[in-house]
């Protein structure tokens, strides 16, 4: 009973090519946009097999004067008439009666003068709406935090490199950059598997900047920088850029530098500063993170 009750909860899916007796489809959330093309006949029925239950009463079909529909719970099936010869396709659109994703499945309706797809097995991988809610979140914030990126690049792409590169975007002046290191400032979390060997942040007018010398303990895992962040005191959130993109090897120390721009002067701190790893499942974060003031005059 066990082993039945944990193969029921199972997600359906289709099986490999050429096993299964009919058409097979699988939903899911991250193809939400897709239509499946089914191919139908006129005068023969093609069942749509569902395996969640439908809004029956909900669905939409255009040309629906044109086709039988007899609509069930699970069970949609078509006839189209013979007014459907070398007509256009059609689409039909079902909704699905629980508030899961996807919501919704759509099919483009292919008229064949004599063959047709007799079932279509439909099987719906179900996410609670609040999960991919939460992930087109994180894919939102990431197309914010690439669009600065570019804006960022676009705007130096024209300037020269080096030392004169520095001193045409006004970066620089005779006073060069003001830096201090606050390695023995900063407050770390017990959960950290990194160790902060030198910290060392940067201003410049329009931007900041922390050094980071990091050293992944003997024995623990590679750790691969994948995103950062700055925090602030009132929970705004300053999207970061970090280079370079390397696993730190067990036993060996790193630099990673981290850079962020700013838009005004709200950036004197303290600063919570979160860097994640590749595959998520490890941060490194640590609090204090300050920077020093611009000689007046220089800008931001």
């Amino acid at each position: 009973m066990l082993l039945l009750a944990g193969t029921s909860a199972t997600s359906h899916t289709c099986p490999p090519p050429g096993e299964a007796e009919g058409r097979c489809i699988e939903l899911t959330a991250d193809r939400t946009l897709e239509v499946f093309e089914v191919q139908l006949s006129p005068g023969q029925p093609t069942t749509f097999d569902f395996d969640s239950d439908v809004q029956a009463d909900g669905l939409t079909l255009e040309n629906r004067e044109r086709f039988k529909v007899a609509p069930g719970k699970r069970l949609i099936t078509l006839v189209p008439s013979e007014m459907m010869r070398g007509e256009k396709p059609s689409t039909l659109t079902v909704c699905f009666a629980d508030d899961a994703a996807p919501s919704c499945a759509r099919f483009r309706l292919v008229i064949h003068p004599a063959v047709a797809e007799r079932q279509v097995e439909i099987f719906r991988h179900k996410r609670p709406v609040n999960s991919v809610q939460a992930e087109l979140k994180k894919t939102r914030e990431e197309i914010v935090r690439l669009h600065a990126e570019i804006e960022r690049l676009r705007a130096e792409r024209d300037r020269p490199d080096g030392l004169t590169g520095l001193f045409a975007s006004g970066m620089v002046d005779g006073k060069g950059i003001p830096s201090q290191s606050i390695t023995k400032r900063i407050t770390e979390r017990e959960s950290n598997t990194l160790i902060p060997v030198r910290v060392t942040t940067l201003r410049a007018p329009g931007r900041v900047a922390i050094g980071l010398s990091l050293e992944n303990p003997e024995g623990a895992k590679p750790w691969t920088p994948q995103g950062a962040k700055l925090v602030g005191s009132k929970g705004e959130v300053l999207d970061a850029t970090f280079w370079p993109a390397e696993p730190i090897p067990s036993g060996e120390q790193h630099r990673v530098w981290i850079e962020v721009m700013v838009p005004d002067v709200q950036t004197q701190g303290p600063f919570i500063l979160k860097i994640w790893e590749l595959d998520g499942q490890r941060t490194f974060v640590i609090g204090n993170v300050t920077f020093p003031a611009l000689p007046v005059g220089s800008g931001l």
